[in-house]
Formats: C-alpha cells, structure tokens, sequence
C-alpha cells in the first residue's frame, strides 16, 4: 500500500518558503564538495531538489532520494541531469560504498532518534571510506541571538505537525546535530559552520578508512 504523502500540499510552496534562507548554505556545500574533488553525490532527503540542481550546475554526478512523491515532481523540473529515487533515505537499495559523499540537509530533526540514527548509518553505509558527509540541521546553541531565533523556529516546527515537533524537541535536548554526530567513532568532524546566528549549523563529516 501507498504512504500518504504528508508534502503532497507544501510541495509547490515549500520553495517560496525555505529557499531563500539556504541559498548561501546550498552553495557553500557544492564549494566545499569542489575542493574535496568528490564525483559522485547523493543527497538523502532531498525534498524539491534545489540542493541536486545547484550540484548539478558545479558538474557532479547527483542522485537524489525522497519518500515524497510530490517533492520528487517538483524536483525533476529544476534537475533533468540529476537521478532521482522514491524511497525510505534510512533504508536505500544502493550497494556499499556507491558515493564519494552525502548531503543531509534538515531531515534529522523531525524523526525520533532510532530514525535519526538509521539515516546516519544509511548515509555511511553507502559512502566510501574517507568520504565524506554533508550535514545541515539545528544544533548546538552557542549565543543568545541563536536561543531566541531557536525559540521562533518553534512556531513552524509546531505547525508542521505534533510528532514533527515533538521530535525536533527531542532532537534538540539531546544536544541538536553535533552531538548526534559525536556517538559515531567511525567518523571524524572536519568542519563545523554556523548560520543565522548559529541556529543552523553545516557539519562536514569524514567517514574513516577501513583498519585492516
């Protein structure tokens, strides 16, 4: 049987919304992708495919995945040269180690941990040893201005849905993105970047070399 489709109504305005905030992230993650020399990308969670369009344009080899149908509609219009999948990002049917890297981009938050912590070990799974991940979400509160911008998130967080907002506050007691980055020890932080007053952060994330 079919999932409903949460997005099938935000879909075509989910663009209008959020896309002018990530612009400046979006492309920040295709500059540091280009110094990595990476070839191969997927984007986990990538909604109407703006972030795949952008890679696209930089000259990789993008796959996007979603379980939103609608979202994936939106996306084929903005990325013809991208390759894009309906399915669960915690649970994909690429073999190990397929990528140089993976974007994350704001798809931890709204699950409960045990998700969170399958679409992380999806993501490793499926990079290669030494690649890298891309991982934009809320996270650690290091100002003031990032404690007030955080309690005005509640608001949309809150309209998204009770168990939407119910995770993101979840997410963010447990310590936001850094520390559920820091659980992994087959990793290693590269790069951590803060925006819009630290209340979103960009973490580049290395996945370790296999110790024979």
């Amino acid at each position: 049987m079919r999932h409903k489709d949460p997005y099938t109504h935000i879909a075509p305005l989910y663009d209008l919304v959020v896309s002018p905030f990530l612009q400046k992230i979006r492309r920040d993650i295709c500059e540091l992708a280009r110094d990595l020399q990476v070839h191969t990308v997927v984007d986990l969670g990538c909604g109407t495919g703006r972030q795949c369009a952008l890679l696209n344009e930089y000259g990789f080899d993008i796959y996007g995945v979603d379980y939103s149908g609608a979202m994936l509609d939106q996306a084929k219009t903005k990325a013809p040269g991208a390759t894009y999948f309906l399915a669960d990002i915690s649970s994909t049917h690429f073999l190990p180690e397929s990528f140089d890297c993976a974007v994350l981009s704001l798809v931890l938050h709204e699950h409960p941990l045990k998700i969170r912590q399958q679409i992380l070990n999806e993501a490793l799974r499926i990079v290669r040893p030494e690649g890298h991940l891309f991982l934009l979400d809320h996270g650690r509160i290091t100002r003031t201005g990032s404690s007030i911008i955080h309690c005005l998130l509640h608001l949309p967080e809150r309209l998204a849905g009770r168990e939407h907002y119910r995770n993101y506050r979840s997410f963010m007691n447990q310590g936001g993105l850094q520390e559920l980055v820091a659980i992994y020890s087959e990793t290693s932080m590269v790069l951590e970047k803060g925006y819009y007053l630290d209340s979103l952060w960009l973490c580049l994330v290395k996945k370790q070399a296999r110790v024979n």
